[in-house]
């Protein structure tokens, strides 16, 4: 996967942008608040069709502005493609190589790309919410089937708050919510499960080439629905939800929320035995976060059988000498965009095939 150009008219800072890439590596410096970051995330917006920086569209447009617009050209093996995204206050318009798409899950696997930024790297230590934002954002890029469930899951799941929430509650109504809800629960716990599954086992060996030596490193997946040994079928999750769901009933309408479900998952870093998030030291959740995104490069290539585009977002800083020639040895055929604010930076990327591009209050160059 090779981003060959970008286009911007009205996103964020930039009134009109256009500029093309390196296939290889691709520097951009310049002093914070200037829209280096903005780049990065109007690359990701091609690629799951929302920021990662903010839920909410109308705030990458311009301020001048009521439309924003996003095209880029990219190169997937021997195919080329194209992607234009307007970007309104109330939607947003999505055409792919000239075609209108209805939904947003048809953009999902036709330009990977991974984010790798500060907040990343904090993710070990804040909530759960953080860490299933990461596993639905990366899973729903190799699996548009993900996305639809989760969206339908989050729908019917807040029809029922709300229906618990009525001073008088209709329990038969809840209880088809519940039989809806525990069908896209099921397929949502089996593909977190196997993703989960997967990136801890990538996750291993790249952990213990970063720190030098052999260490034990898993990625644990955390919900509610303990399945006990083997490979739980949907009917089997879906009848185990369904028991949690009637057991809180009495406890879910005096709280006005439901207690048991997918909203609920989290996942665990273990190194040598130590929830790193809990125990591990900044070194160690540091290291945890490289392995995870290195791991998520490797896993989209196993599902598409390319790398996605790299987006590091000003996060050489946050990491010492070694943990950037870690990170930087695992670059080779993959193409990388970099911030930063240092003009050292560029020597760190010394004998790679680079481009530089320097930007100044909303203009590249």
């Amino acid at each position: 996967m090779k981003l060959e150009s970008l286009k911007l008219l009205n996103f964020r800072n930039y009134s009109e942008m256009q500029v093309d890439f390196n296939p290889e590596l691709n520097i951009i410096i310049g002093s914070n608040g200037h829209g280096k970051t903005n780049i990065l995330e109007a690359i990701y917006f091609m690629s799951i069709g929302k920021s990662f920086r903010t839920s909410k569209d109308k705030e990458v447009i311009n301020f001048k502005s009521d439309r924003g617009y996003i095209s880029i050209a990219f190169g997937r093996g021997a195919q080329k493609g194209g992607i234009e995204m307007l970007i309104g206050k109330k939607g947003k318009a999505i055409k792919m190589n000239g075609i209108s798409i209805q939904k947003i899950s048809e953009l999902f696997g036709a330009f990977n790309s991974v984010i790798f930024s500060p907040e990343d790297i904090r993710m070990l230590k804040d909530g759960p919410a953080e860490r299933r934002k990461f596993m639905d954002r990366e899973i729903s890029q190799i699996s548009p089937r993900y996305y639809h469930d989760l969206s339908a899951y989050n729908k019917l799941l807040s029809q029922r708050n709300s229906c618990l929430k009525n001073k008088n509650v209709d329990e038969n109504l809840i209880d088809i919510y519940d039989i809806q809800i525990c069908q896209y629960a099921s397929r949502i716990y089996m593909a977190r499960k196997r993703f989960v599954e997967s990136l801890s086992e990538i996750a291993k060996g790249i952990h213990s080439k970063i720190v030098g030596k052999p260490e034990s490193f898993e990625v644990e997946y955390l919900s509610q629905l303990k399945m006990g040994d083997g490979e739980p079928g949907e009917d089997e999750i879906a009848s185990g939800l369904t028991i949690l769901l009637k057991k809180s009933r009495r406890d879910d309408i005096q709280r006005g929320n439901t207690r048991y479900g997918p909203h609920k998952d989290d996942i665990k870093i273990v190194v040598n035995s130590i929830d790193v998030r809990t125990y591990g030291s900044q070194g160690q959740q540091r290291t945890a976060s490289i392995s995870l995104k290195l791991s998520e490069l490797e896993l989209i290539k196993k599902e598409t059988g390319e790398y996605p585009v790299l987006l590091l977002d000003d996060v050489l800083s946050e990491l010492d000498e070694k943990r950037q020639k870690s990170l930087i040895d695992s670059l080779g055929g993959i193409q990388t965009f970099v911030t930063t604010a240092e003009e050292s930076h560029i020597k760190i990327f010394e004998g790679y095939d680079m481009s530089v591009y320097r930007v100044k209050e909303g203009r590249i160059t």
